[in-house]
């Protein structure tokens, strides 16, 4: 309130910025009159400089002023510059102004108008903050959108995003090469911090046919169950009426980075063999379509390079000559393993040659066959190549540069006999260096030695202690252990408690299976909890009092609790939040999660619905 009399009255006083001369005599420094006085505004490249002192006065004196708060240090600010430079210069001799603010400097400024990031720029009107900008940051965009917001006449224009609805869905996303579609709530705070982003890349990517569009999930809620959508805002990309996930960042340059990328046909046309030679992965599968004409199974086959854009390389060539020369069959997918990941073990060319076949077929057999039978695992294709269980990794100083790739192939042929005669396991080579998190979590951080070898399967991991000559034997012979289970797994755990102190058990991730999973008599009632976890210290008396009471009611039920943080979670249990409270009934061992509030009376009648035995009803206060 204070602030809107303070422009008030500046602009009831009648204020005029007049040119004067610069404190060096060659540069013009407008001067602010009223409201006590002259204040003196410092302008650099047509940029008029804000601080505390004059802010007000400026803003209050202005129809439109577009204000940038920045930080010296920042990359985005700089980057900026030169375009927010040239817009002032631009707009200067229409009357209209551009400020900037140092928000570094002037604190007290970026509070009141909740900068958090940077550059953040915000158009104010007679002084008033009306919205902040999130248009695009080139000169010609800033100049466009203050002429705009400076004419008085100005209206919004229409949204470019398109509304659909189940009466123009289909015929949208069928008609239109590629859509963007936001499945949206109103009111929902995440979808409304979307809405402006959304419409600015709307309007930068209209000119370019890719449309993007919302449903509104209140309204049309059969299209929700129809795409299955769980939370909001979701984003998918549709190619045809063909469904593929977004996975760009969510703000109005990386929808608009991401979909320029997404509008690019995913795979390379070859016309000549030096094309090939030289374009195809030295590391990784190459993928190429041979065929005839563009014809129904190269639409196919573009649909499934789409659904596996970025993870490997695309080709195709409709040129017989290049066809002739790589052995290729008319209309026909072929996946090309590199000869630094072949082997005498396993095949080096694999064909897809069903012409009929779908783009939901050619994905998971181009996936498969992309994987070599010892393969490099990396944090870029673990997600793709590596997820299949059980994983063996062999860690070394992986590297095939050229000094390094004899030394780096030795210990790769050492491993290739053990993963050709164990296919139901997946063997790979990694970087040390890379996984080094993995390392540590192994245990090997201080082995000293230079080979090691971990294990992950879909519960837990094992490692195979270290030695100095790394074999053929000793890795077999490591594989023959684990795969008969006398490899015990690595748990991240605390110590073992020595005793047990108050009515609830104490579980650590060494104890877990012996004393939650393996009480085949007793049921199980078990919190996972944060230290740090506010709502866990606030439920620690209830669920101490739930303890006892039902110590004496029911003897045959233990209560415990687990510090997640601390002890590695047994993958049966979905722990996504603090606390987690599940319940095991004797013998049957299937974690129940409970949902319900954390009052006393709430967890106890929990506990009697689900017990495998009869527990006394009777009511009990739950006042602490």
């Amino acid at each position: 309130m204070l602030y809107k009399i303070l422009v008030t009255v500046l602009v009831g006083v009648c204020l005029a910025v007049e040119p004067t001369a610069g404190l060096d005599g060659d540069e013009d420094i407008p001067v602010v009159e009223g409201f006590g006085g002259e204040v003196k505004v410092v302008e650099e490249e047509d940029v008029l400089v804000l601080t505390t002192d004059n802010f007000l006065h400026v803003v209050g004196s202005k129809e439109a002023i577009l204000v940038e708060f920045y930080a010296p240090w920042c990359g985005h600010c700089k980057s900026l510059a030169p375009e927010y430079a040239a817009a002032a210069k631009e707009l200067k001799g229409e009357g209209i102004r551009l400020a900037k603010v140092d928000a570094t400097e002037e604190e007290e400024l970026g509070k009141q108008y909740d900068v958090s990031g940077y550059p953040t720029l915000k158009l104010f009107k007679k002084g008033e903050m009306v919205e902040d900008y999130r248009g695009g940051r080139t000169a010609g965009a800033l100049a466009e959108y203050m002429r705009m917001h400076a004419d008085p006449n100005y209206a919004p224009p229409p949204s470019a995003v398109v509304v659909l609805s189940s009466s123009n869905f289909s015929e949208v996303i069928q008609s239109k090469e590629l859509v963007l579609v936001d499945f949206y709530v109103p009111g929902c705070k995440h979808c409304d911090a979307l809405e402006p982003d959304f419409e600015g890349a709307a309007r930068d990517l209209k000119k370019e046919g890719i449309v993007l569009g919302k449903v509104n999930g209140i309204v049309e809620k059969d299209l929700f169950n129809q795409f299955d959508i769980k939370g909001y805002p979701t984003l998918i990309i549709f190619r045809k009426g063909r469904q593929f996930e977004f996975k760009g960042r969510r703000d109005e340059a990386g929808i608009v980075e991401y979909m320029r990328e997404q509008a690019k046909l995913p795979s390379r046309e070859v016309a000549t063999v030096l094309e090939i030679a030289n374009n195809f992965a030295r590391t990784n599968a190459n993928v190429i379509g041979f065929f005839s004409e563009k014809n129904d199974m190269f639409e196919e086959y573009i649909a499934a390079a789409n659904q596996l854009r970025s993870k490997l390389p695309f080709f195709h060539t409709f040129d017989s000559s290049v066809a002739d020369r790589l052995k290729l069959k008319a209309n026909t997918i072929t996946v090309i393993v590199p000869d630094l990941f072949h082997s005498k073990y396993e095949d080096k060319i694999f064909k897809f040659t069903k012409v009929s076949g779908t783009y939901k077929e050619m994905v998971p057999w181009i996936a498969k066959k992309s994987v070599s039978l010892v393969g490099q695992r990396t944090k870029e294709n673990m997600g793709f190549k590596y997820e299949n269980r059980p994983l063996i990794v062999v860690y070394y100083d992986v590297s095939f540069s050229h000094h390094y790739v004899k030394g780096t192939q030795i210990i790769r042929n050492k491993i290739l006999p053990v993963a050709d005669k164990y296919r139901d396991i997946t063997f790979a080579i990694a970087a040390e260096e890379e996984f080094d998190e993995e390392i540590k979590n192994l245990g090997f951080e201080d082995s000293g030695e230079d080979i090691h070898v971990g294990v992950f399967t879909t519960s837990f991991k094992y490692r195979m202690e270290p030695e100095e000559d790394f074999s053929t034997e000793m890795l077999e012979d490591f594989v023959k252990d684990f795969k008969s289970g006398e490899v015990l797994p690595v748990l991240k755990s605390q110590p073992v408690p020595r005793r047990q102190e108050g009515p609830v058990r104490v579980v650590v991730a060494r104890t877990f299976e012996q004393e939650v999973l393996e009480t085949a008599d007793k049921d199980v009632l078990i919190e996972f909890y944060a230290p740090w976890c506010g709502h866990c210290k606030t439920l620690e008396p209830v669920y101490k009092k739930l303890a006892k009471q039902l110590a004496k009611s029911h003897p045959n039920l233990v209560v415990a609790k687990m510090d997640a943080v601390a002890n590695d979670v047994h993958p049966s249990f979905k722990v996504e939040g603090f606390p987690t409270i599940f319940f095991l009934r004797a013998a049957e061992m299937k974690p129940i999660p409970y949902t319900g509030d954390r009052s006393l009376k709430s967890l106890k009648e929990f506990v009697i619905a689900e017990s495998s035995s009869k527990m006394p009803t009777q009511s009990t206060k739950d006042e602490l």
